[in-house]
């Protein structure tokens, strides 16, 4: 359940607040929690992960408003904040500003406009939320291209008379797949013939591409030409014909 912080060191302000979000927090399902004191506040988004927007008082006894608005994006910057109060100490405001708060609203508040900016927050929050699963969602499709990559790639490495061959392949960090492809395939006169090759881009698209890279050099090109011999600028033709039509 999502989850919204109240912080203001008058209980009966924390009340009217209360009274004033019931019915859409109940419509939304999600849960109010209300401190007077803002260090407790602030100690308890240890505790209280749901959390998607905190409001805020400027003048507390224990930390001003825009200390605490400071101190929550350091920390947990994914929470949306809102200042509200009936000063208007410019430079507090400012510091509040910087802090990234997402509203401003005076006391005494519009009850249309706080829930309007309160709304506003709520539906920001649900885009990151979807951003964060989109994310993850695509980390993960790159891991599962990355695994597949990494088994399409590695193959027995041929034995050969005085040369030692040794491959190692690391793609870019985060990425996991990539676009860079070898391939060291032995010949019926024991030869061997080395590819290596460099697709422009990165992630799966690129990788996509040696996979067809892999897939098809072989068992198209080298498998029908080695008896007649393999000539560079012939198989980089072939290659660029049969790529080109994909």
């Amino acid at each position: 359940m999502k989850k919204i912080i109240l912080v203001d060191d008058e209980q009966s302000i924390l009340n009217s607040l209360i009274r004033e979000l019931m019915d859409w927090c109940s419509d939304k399902k999600i849960e109010i929690i209300s401190f007077t004191n803002p260090v407790e506040a602030f100690n308890a988004l240890e505790i209280e992960r749901e959390v998607f927007l905190v409001i805020s008082d400027l003048r507390m006894p224990e930390m001003l408003g825009s200390d605490l608005l400071l101190k929550i994006r350091d920390k947990y910057p994914d929470i949306i904040t809102i200042l509200l109060t009936g000063y208007s100490e410019v430079d507090e405001i400012m510091k509040a500003v910087k802090s990234g708060i997402f509203a401003y609203i005076l006391k005494p508040w519009d009850e249309k406009y706080l829930l309007t900016e309160i709304g506003k927050a709520y539906d920001l929050a649900k885009l990151k939320e979807e951003k964060t699963k989109y994310l993850h969602m695509l980390e993960e499709e790159l891991k599962w291209g990355g695994e597949l990559q990494k088994k399409l790639l590695q193959r027995n490495i041929p034995e050969s008379e005085g040369i030692k061959f040794e491959v190692e392949y690391q793609p870019l960090p985060m990425l996991y797949c990539g676009g860079d492809y070898y391939d060291i395939i032995p010949l019926q006169d024991g030869n061997c013939l080395v590819l290596l090759g460099d697709v422009a881009g990165h992630g799966l698209k690129a990788a996509f591409i040696t996979t067809i890279l892999k897939t098809i050099i072989y068992s198209e090109y080298v498998r029908d030409h080695q008896k007649d011999g393999i000539s560079p600028a012939d198989f980089l033709k072939w290659l660029n014909i049969r790529i080109s039509k994909e």
